[in-house]
């Protein structure tokens, strides 16, 4: 089993490490011969913000037809496919936080396409923008997203998680007389789901006070628990 684990803009080399080492270890322990490495489709901290959020705006951009000009996930595929057997039986499980996600969805959408054969990559989206999920891919994408809070004078609840509001899975469709209406979750992935976390946007992956419940679980227990009971990566 192959996991890559994408990092979103301007991230410190180390900011996934604890969330990698834990889901490594899950899958060893259940007797799975594991790979993981963490990845940074837009670079780290050490490189300019602005330029990150322009190349991850771009790739948010992209129609179907276009996804090799993904800037993000053309870094990373190179890594990702040194790594696979030529045999079709490897799993992989791409897991992208904020832009990371974006990056994700973009290289499990060209591994389908270069390896036909290979078993569908499972892809999860850490309170990541919205981004289209081709419909190929659609039923293997787990987007999660911070439990939102009721706000003064607003009826529905909103994510503490607001890169999640950026960006459209929205599209077109032909309506009652063929007229084109907006669909919102055209291109939404299969399953999204919400997590019970202390904070917000950058808040999924901390262990310890004061990101700790009354019951003492921590964000990443709460990360970890919503991907691991997702049918998708068992």
């Amino acid at each position: 089993m192959h996991i890559y684990f994408m990092a979103g803009v301007s991230t410190s080399p180390m900011f996934m490490e604890k969330f990698r080492n834990a889901m490594h270890q899950h899958f060893e322990n259940s007797g799975k011969t594991v790979y993981s490495e963490l990845l940074f489709p837009y670079g780290d901290m050490s490189r300019r913000l602005i330029r990150q959020l322009w190349e991850v705006r771009h790739d948010m951009r992209l129609g179907y037809r276009k996804l090799n000009k993904a800037l993000g996930c053309n870094r990373v595929l190179a890594a990702i496919e040194r790594n696979l057997n030529d045999g079709k039986d490897d799993r992989v499980l791409l897991i992208g936080h904020s832009g990371g996600g974006v990056a994700a969805v973009h290289a499990a959408a060209l591994l389908l396409a270069r390896r036909p054969g290979m078993k569908s990559s499972a892809v999860v989206m850490i309170g990541s923008p919205r981004c289209r999920i081709p419909a190929e891919l659609r039923p293997s994408v787990l987007s999660l997203h911070a439990e939102g809070r009721r706000r003064k004078g607003i009826s529905e609840e909103i994510s503490t998680d607001f890169v999640t509001l950026l960006g459209s899975f929205g599209g077109w469709n032909l309506g009652l007389r063929k007229l084109p209406s907006w669909q919102v979750d055209k291109h939404a992935p299969a399953h999204i789901r919400t997590v019970p976390i202390i904070g917000g946007h950058a808040d999924y992956f901390r262990d310890s006070t004061p990101y700790l419940n009354p019951t003492g679980k921590s964000n990443l227990e709460h990360t970890i628990e919503a991907i691991l009971s997702w049918h998708s990566i068992s």
